[in-house]
């Protein structure tokens, strides 16, 4: 396990990452969540800014991350949020970019942005 330090402004915060962890349990596919604490304020065409109330820690994501923000508002598996982001952008690359990429963007904001539920 190795630890990934982060600046969000005049505090660095420390977060475990664990290389190759799968996104399922053993009763089934983990279901995610938006974190209710969590704000997010849409910047335009650039995405949005995520603020942590309960850690005082901001992070952006961009307007596909947006996107996913945006499906998270109700509980979904990454099949089902990988299914949407196909559906909802034309040209997209196969269905494995995707999932490796949106694999990625769950384990950059879970558990601090995103809840696994």
């Amino acid at each position: 396990m190795q630890t990934k330090k982060k600046q969000i402004g005049p505090k660095t915060i420390e977060k475990k990452v664990t290389q190759g962890r799968p996104l399922s349990n053993a009763q089934g596919a983990t279901r995610y969540q938006a974190n209710p604490v969590v704000s997010c304020r849409v910047e335009g065409k650039d995405g949005a800014i995520l603020f942590n109330a309960d850690t005082d820690n901001t992070t952006l994501i961009n307007t596909t991350g947006l996107f996913c923000w945006t499906c998270l508002e109700h509980p979904g598996t990454l099949e089902e949020l990988v299914t949407q982001c196909v559906k909802n952008y034309a040209g997209v690359p196969d269905h494995a970019a995707v999932q490796k990429d949106i694999e990625s963007f769950l384990l950059e904001l879970v558990p601090e942005y995103i809840l696994e539920v």
